[in-house]
């Protein structure tokens, strides 16, 4: 497949890794971060089909020998979620939001089967298969363990998707935010609930970190909440019932920004 990762070492203990740019075939650049505790790892986000999985895996083998015990999805969006099934076969348990879960089951079989249909990606997503979560929840905070760290997972409320998690790691004071926040990427939102946006970066902002990774582009401090809140609302500014001059206006508002394909959403 040719394809490689770059990693990024936010703290000791905590890696990112992307393939970059915006195409499906580099997982529309979306992160995959690794929390490695003494005794297990933590994946959040797995990337888009298991080809991509198992470049996370060998990156990992790098690192460290310990397991991947849990993979966290911080939302259903096939860039973020479709890798898991590689790491739940392996015996990993698979994490995700109630309202997650049943968007995968929903869509991803179809999905799959489409791609499968085109030539140039048949080959990428000749293995994938659908994968349920097998540890779901909806409220409240659920708290994984990895020996020497811990790792909360919580739910800010419907926001880019209805099952969103974002997860907090409060000693190494890291938030790996999913596509609540994206770093100079234009943001997809045909599935967001646009009124509770605010709120989930009001969210994010409360866990005071001094590191946010997003869910695409390079991890930062809370200037990344500030970039993204100004994006949100210069996209309702924009809208405009000629969608040319609204991409017009959005790229000239955030010239360089990645993922221009999703303007439309």
């Amino acid at each position: 497949m040719g394809a490689e990762l770059s990693e990024t070492r936010v703290r000791d203990n905590v890696l990112v890794w992307t393939l970059g740019g915006d195409r499906i075939e580099s997982s529309y650049g979306a992160n995959c971060t690794a929390v490695i505790g003494s005794e297990a790892v933590l994946l959040v986000d797995s990337l888009i089909a298991p080809a991509h999985a198992r470049l996370v895996e060998s990156a990992l083998a790098e690192v460290t020998s310990l397991p991947v015990r849990f993979v966290v999805l911080t939302h259903h969006h096939t860039d973020h979620a479709l890798g898991a099934a590689w790491f739940g076969r392996r015996g990993a348990t698979v994490v995700a939001h109630r309202a997650c879960q049943e968007a995968m089951a929903a869509e991803h079989p179809a999905l799959i089967r489409s791609r499968r249909r085109i030539p140039g990606l048949a080959e990428l997503f000749s293995d994938a298969k659908p994968c349920l979560p097998s540890l779901d929840f909806e409220e409240g905070v659920l708290t994984l363990g990895l020996g020497d760290c811990e790792a909360r997972v919580l739910h800010p409320g419907p926001g880019h998707t209805a099952g969103d998690a974002v997860v907090h790691l409060e000693e190494e004071s890291v938030t790996i935010c999913g596509d609540l926040v994206c770093a100079r990427y234009h943001v997809n939102y045909e599935d967001a609930a646009i009124e509770n946006l605010e709120k989930g970066l009001e969210v994010l902002r409360a866990l005071a970190t001094r590191s946010y990774v997003p869910g695409h582009g390079a991890a930062g401090g809370p200037e990344l909440l500030d970039d993204q809140l100004r994006y949100h609302r210069a996209v309702a500014d924009a809208r405009t019932s000629d969608p040319a001059r609204m991409r017009s206006r959005l790229r000239s508002r955030f010239s360089g920004y990645l993922l221009e394909e999703v303007i439309g959403s």
